[in-house]
């Protein structure tokens, strides 16, 4: 059901999908895909927490490895980690209502509180700066998914980002005052 939902979403769009569409999509009656969730929304939630769950599985050593300096150009590496993640990003961008949008800003706050503790500049000092980092680089890797980059073009994508965030977040990092707005 989950796989099927998944295909349903991603391929019309969140919002256009109802039960009885996943129902004749995985072959199944109504009334057993309510005895398992009560709305698409449950569906989408399940589905998330799936995606989310093996991308935190597969993100931590990569944050150990930038954590403990292991990692060179940190911004690049978590760009690649994320263009690898293709179901969930595209999952993330099947819908565009209140629910759904509420739902993509809970798991970029998840990914942001995830990437403190590890990314370089990103304290309290400089509100916003990772968000806009962590925004940059969702961005960034939804553009390749979409886009259909090739290795070679995420490779060198990969590397003017990281020099870009790198060269913000240590610029910011080494301003006395914080940037007014």
């Amino acid at each position: 059901m989950l796989d099927g939902s998944e295909h349903l979403f991603t391929t019309h769009g969140f919002e256009a999908v109802n039960m009885g569409d996943v129902a004749r999509h995985v072959g199944v009656s109504r009334p057993t895909i309510y005895s398992y969730f009560t709305s698409t929304t449950d569906i989408l939630a399940e589905l998330l927490g799936l995606r989310l769950g093996e991308f935190e599985i597969r993100l931590a050593p990569l944050l150990a490895e930038i954590h403990s300096g292991q990692r060179d150009r940190p911004f690049a590496a978590i760009y690649m980690h994320l263009v690898q993640e293709r179901s969930l990003l595209t999952l993330l961008q099947s819908g565009s209502g209140p629910a759904f949008t509420h739902r993509r800003q809970q798991v970029f706050a998840d990914l942001e509180g995830r990437l403190q503790a590890h990314l370089p500049g990103s304290g309290p000092r400089i509100p916003y700066l990772l968000t806009c980092v962590t925004l940059l680089i969702h961005s960034a890797a939804s553009h390749a998914v979409s886009g259909n980059l090739d290795s070679a073009q995420n490779g060198q994508f990969a590397a003017t980002l990281d020099r870009l965030l790198n060269a913000g977040v240590q610029a910011f990092s080494a301003a006395e005052t914080p940037p007014a707005l």
